[in-house]
């Protein structure tokens, strides 16, 4: 059966790069609708495939959604898969976002960044949380918790210092200091943003 997903996977993304998005999504979930079971490892990865495809080529977020919700489901009987998982929860992420529940995004968001706190895997791990963390600081803002935010987004820095990583550093310190600019309660706050950004920006290379 694991040939046959491979063929499907490859002819689904024969029709993505024609451009021909329904089609690769049919020969996708087709792995998904078989009466014949194909391996939970296959069947996550199909669906993470679908969701991003239905996410970045269409407006059937709820569609992406179900599929998200069960390979997540899937996932929980996995003990490893660290990056499966993660793309799981962005993507996740990102269709509760899209359709305004946001307790629900700060859940799943929470539960990346334990997954990333216990996985120990390194730079990708880091990323991974950089991920998590911008998205978080997102919607707090939108629930106007100004602190929450600039908590999120100052983890997300911390670790992009740990990666040695400027232009990552930059987004989250300019990040930050959007923020602060939206909140001003404190000129002096603003202005130590200001200088971090400064001063990190004098710290990348001019060809980068």
């Amino acid at each position: 059966m694991e040939a046959v997903a491979e063929g499907l996977w490859a002819l689904a993304e024969h029709h993505e790069q024609r451009r021909e998005i329904g089609k690769a999504v049919k020969c996708l979930e087709a792995i998904c609708q078989s009466p014949v079971s194909f391996l939970p490892i296959v069947e996550i990865k199909t669906r993470l495939r679908v969701a991003a495809l239905l996410l970045k080529h269409s407006h059937n977020v709820n569609h992406a959604k179900a599929h998200l919700e069960r390979a997540q489901l899937l996932l929980k009987s996995i003990p490893s898969c660290f990056e499966l998982k993660c793309r799981a929860y962005s993507l996740l992420s990102q269709c509760y976002h899209l359709v305004g529940a946001i307790p629900s995004q700060k859940q799943i968001l929470n539960k990346g960044l334990e997954l990333t706190a216990i996985s120990g895997d390194g730079f990708a791990g880091r990323l991974w949380s950089c991920n998590f963390n911008s998205q978080l600081a997102n919607a707090l803002i939108i629930e106007g918790d100004y602190n929450g935010s600039i908590l999120a987004l100052q983890q997300g820095f911390n670790c992009a210092v740990e990666m040695c990583y400027p232009e990552l550093q930059m987004f989250f310190a300019t990040s930050i200091l959007h923020v602060r600019v939206m909140q001003w309660d404190s000129t002096s706050l603003v202005e130590e943003s200001v200088n971090r950004c400064n001063v990190i920006w004098e710290s990348i290379e001019p060809d980068k």
